[in-house]
């Protein structure tokens, strides 16, 4: 089964040190993400990519006075290593010449979306100062990703710009744009699936702490809109130090939810093609042999007994085909 991380960070570390070190406020952002810069080195990314099983991931780019990472920073990373990664722009909203730098990183620089922090770029979804951007991007045929929900970043933020609501507005005004939304929409869980299910190009991601991701989608998201629209992303590596999680735990927390094949195949990877393309992508071929495979894989899930109810796999259990996804494994 092929699986895309959609939502995975890179940060490059000496500018956001210097440019939170000059903020407000900055220096007690900086020691909350400390715990986290191990995980931003390149061989770690890709060690927690092939453990999790997951073929590629996108990275997203930062725009931003405190959390940085340029578009040509992000265009190198998937350079090195083009099979593995894509990645998406970020365009401070605020420039003026916010479209030009968009075309130019689209064009020249290779990348394929762009992503979009609200709080942390001050600025208001739905102002109408920000349409030139999302019309380039239309222009361009490449989706934007906004953050929405709440932010770790204290008072240099406001809130209300995270808020999913205001991007119904740019849905509706712009039909033909692709839209995710992120963390299944945090704070604002019933804003976020109201504006998914009212409006056919917006996506959400599942990029949520791990301890939620099966209580919200279960409880509400899948019920009201199905799988069609879930896109599988995880913000590496932003909730991984504090939680001790590991991208690996995110993929197995979707495959313990119960759900068909068709609809693991969407989540993990149909409905980001989608995103990308606005097609499907044709089906997947596999064998019968490893569809029993897969299929045993995921039924014998009932016999691993977990603290709290919850199924896991024993330290030694390994899995019985290379295509089906690892279960979960504690960590040392």
């Amino acid at each position: 089964m092929k699986i895309v991380n959609a939502h995975v960070h890179m940060i490059e570390l000496q500018t956001m040190v210097q440019q939170g070190l000059a903020l407000p406020g900055g220096i007690s952002v900086l020691a909350d993400l400390r715990s986290s810069l191990p995980l931003l080195l390149e061989d770690v990314l890709m060690g927690q990519m092939d453990e999790a099983g997951v073929c590629q991931s996108i990275l997203y780019a930062v725009d931003a006075p405190i959390v940085y990472a340029s578009n040509e920073y992000v265009a190198e990373l998937v350079r090195r290593h083009s099979d593995r990664l894509m990645g998406f722009a970020s365009v401070n909203p605020n420039r003026p010449d916010a479209p030009a730098v968009l075309e130019h990183a689209v064009r020249e620089l290779g990348l394929r979306g762009l992503k979009l922090h609200p709080p942390l770029q001050d600025f208001v979804i739905n102002d109408k100062a920000v349409y030139p951007l999302y019309k380039k991007a239309c222009d361009l045929n490449i989706p934007v990703v906004f953050h929405v929900g709440t932010t770790p970043f204290g008072s240099l933020c406001r809130l209300s710009r995270a808020n999913p609501l205001l991007v119904d507005d740019v849905a509706v005004d712009f039909p033909d744009l692709r839209i995710l939304l992120t963390h299944l929409g945090t704070l604002w869980h019933n804003e976020s699936f109201m504006v998914v299910e009212k409006n056919p190009n917006v996506f959400i991601d599942t990029a949520a702490y791990l301890y939620e991701i099966a209580d919200i989608l279960t409880a509400n998201l899948l019920q009201r809109i199905g799988t069609d629209k879930v896109i599988f992303g995880t913000d590496y590596p932003m909730p991984y130090a504090g939680n001790v999680h590991r991208m690996r735990d995110f993929v197995d927390c979707i495959c313990t939810l119960g759900l068909d094949e068709r609809a693991l195949h969407g989540i993990f990877y149909d409905n980001v093609q989608i995103l990308l393309t606005g097609e499907r992508p044709a089906q997947e071929t596999i064998s019968a042999a490893e569809l029993a495979g897969a299929l045993a894989h995921f039924a014998s899930k009932a016999s691993w007994k977990g603290g709290g109810g919850r199924d896991v796999a024993g330290p030694n259990q390994e899995s019985p085909h290379p295509n089906a996804v690892p279960p979960h494994r504690p960590l040392p």
